[in-house]
């Protein structure tokens, strides 16, 4: 492990430590949890973001798709081809 020096208001030390005693865990053990949970968090919303982008992407080719093909009718496409199998 790496030893780090991080300034910290005293309130919020002080909370800490409050709850590092009722969950029966180090100051230092709190840290880390707090670190990995950031991280964790912070993955997440990459992974949203990159997935609302794709979104994006998917709904403007369905847009551009639906330009290029103009009025269509699907239900008269549907009879058109029963009537030639006839």
């Amino acid at each position: 492990m790496v030893r780090i020096n991080a300034i910290l208001s005293e309130s919020l030390v002080l909370e800490l430590d409050r709850i590092a005693r009722l969950e029966h865990k180090s100051r230092s053990e709190m840290l880390r949890e707090a670190a990995r949970n950031l991280i964790a968090d912070y993955h997440r919303k990459q992974e949203e973001l990159q997935r609302k982008a794709r979104m994006r992407e998917a709904m403007a080719i369905q847009d551009r798709l639906r330009e290029k093909a103009g009025v269509w009718d699907g239900v008269a496409e549907v009879r058109k081809w029963r009537d030639e199998v006839r």
